[in-house]
């Protein structure tokens, strides 16, 4: 026989759960689907064991979807890598192949179940196999009206992004679309101009595209426009006034911008570096270059700016090679009489410890504000620093990454950095700051 107290506490435990599962079945009407579709698509079908209500609200989900490989899946590549012999890595492969059947066959199924009529976005970002159905998945993006489409599929998957699947339906509702390895046709990307009006993101990278490209259309709303490694590519013509970022690495192009009053953000990269040439130049606020490539030539170049009277945040991605990086620098300095903060990305690939030079003032600059990343306290380095802190008089900041360089397998580290050792590289900072006046913040990270 209970006790009295015990069957209390009972009672009040069942009565508080019955209370918290009526105020979720109690929950007005899309308000459950739209908390769902802020979760990912696998917490959200948990869901479905917390009431009746609640069994078939997942599927109604609104959100991104988003597939870049089961965990196995990626387990599994980073062992085939590790692997030792040729008879384990094809037994590796074996298991790979089998764990993304299992993997495509599960977004087949869940996307069958999904019953919403819209998603905000997909995203398709692994290698798939042979006999794969990718075409059924751009077909579902286009019937759910998504916002946002990437899609990469392996960079030895040869697939072009289909035209007469987009046409099925109109696709108002696209405005961002990211492609990787995959190809554009001339027709493709008419329509996308033309016929997709809401879109404002466009990013091509490692894609077959036309020889020239037309970005122009009456009802044209792109904002952001990506070309990477898209060798194909030979002259490309822009008219769109609400274009505000444009980013090119690759080779020579020929170019003609008619009209892109509202650009203030410019990424250069590759060994493409007539860029210089460009008459939007003087009204960039943001600068990105990556100079890694082209280091021989890149000093006449940059000797060849305009003034850049606009440019407020200048990033330079850079090797560190005696007298180049520095020259590089101090020509991108005196060019930018604006410059608000200047952020230095080195590729430690043979740098030299050798005693620091001198320099005497060239100009004053502006500069409020100075970043090293991948700072391993090399000669030109601090260098550099030093020439800043000689001729940018209103300096404020300093901060000094220390960790992994940017692109570390561009080329192979030095003799002296087999291992990239970001306490040692702190210490060689900490004996920068004893040179670096106290009115100046120095962080180091």
């Amino acid at each position: 026989m209970q006790v009295p107290e015990v069957r209390q506490k009972r009672a009040k435990a069942s009565n508080k759960e019955d209370y918290e599962g009526d105020l979720i079945n109690q929950l007005p009407d899309g308000i459950p689907v739209t908390i769902l579709s802020k979760l990912p698509i696998t917490d959200a079908a948990r869901t479905c064991i917390l009431s009746r209500k609640w069994r078939y609200t997942w599927t109604f989900f609104s959100g991104t979807l988003e597939f870049d490989g089961s965990p196995i899946m990626k387990d599994i590549k980073k062992d085939i890598k590790r692997a030792a012999g040729r008879q384990l890595q094809m037994a590796m492969e074996i298991m790979y192949d089998a764990e993304r059947q299992t993997y495509t066959s599960w977004i087949n199924e869940l996307l069958n179940l999904l019953k919403g009529s819209t998603l905000q976005g997909l995203k398709l970002w692994f290698h798939v196999g042979t006999g794969c159905d990718i075409d059924k998945w751009i077909h579902f993006a286009v019937q759910k009206k998504v916002q946002k489409l990437e899609l990469y599929f392996g960079n030895t998957f040869e697939y072009a992004l289909p035209l007469h699947l987009f046409k099925l339906a109109s696709f108002n509702s696209l405005q961002v679309l990211r492609l990787k390895f995959i190809t554009l046709t001339k027709e493709m990307l008419e329509y996308l101009l033309c016929c997709c009006s809401s879109l404002e993101t466009l990013s091509l990278v490692n894609s077959g595209v036309p020889k020239t490209m037309k970005v122009s259309g009456p009802s044209l709303k792109l904002k952001s426009l990506e070309l990477v490694r898209c060798w194909e590519l030979t002259r490309l013509e822009i008219f769109a006034e609400n274009l505000m970022s444009f980013k090119y690495y690759g080779s020579h192009l020929d170019t003609e911008f008619k009209s892109i009053p509202s650009l203030v953000e410019a990424t250069f990269g590759g060994s493409f570096v007539d860029f210089i040439r460009e008459g939007f130049l003087p009204q960039i606020e943001v600068l990105k270059l990556d100079i890694t490539q082209n280091v021989t030539e890149v000093i006449y170049w940059l000797s060849q700016l305009p003034k850049l009277k606009n440019l407020k945040h200048l990033e330079l991605v850079a090797c560190v090679d005696d007298g180049i990086t520095l020259s590089a620098c101090a020509l991108l300095l005196k060019a930018s009489p604006s410059l608000w903060r200047f952020t230095v990305k080195m590729l430690n690939t043979r740098p030299t410890f050798r005693k620091e030079r001198k320099f005497t003032m060239e100009c004053q600059y502006g500069l409020k504000e100075l970043e090293l990343v991948g700072f391993c306290g090399a000669a030109c380095e601090v260098e550099l620093v030093m020439y800043i802190l000689e001729n940018a008089v209103e300096l404020q900041k300093i901060t000094i990454d220390t960790s992994l360089p940017t692109k570390p397998k561009l080329r192979p580290l030095g003799e002296h950095f087999k291992t990239w050792d970001c306490e040692e590289n702190r210490m060689r900072a900490r004996g920068l700051r004893e040179k670096i006046p106290p009115r100046i913040e120095f962080v180091c990270v």
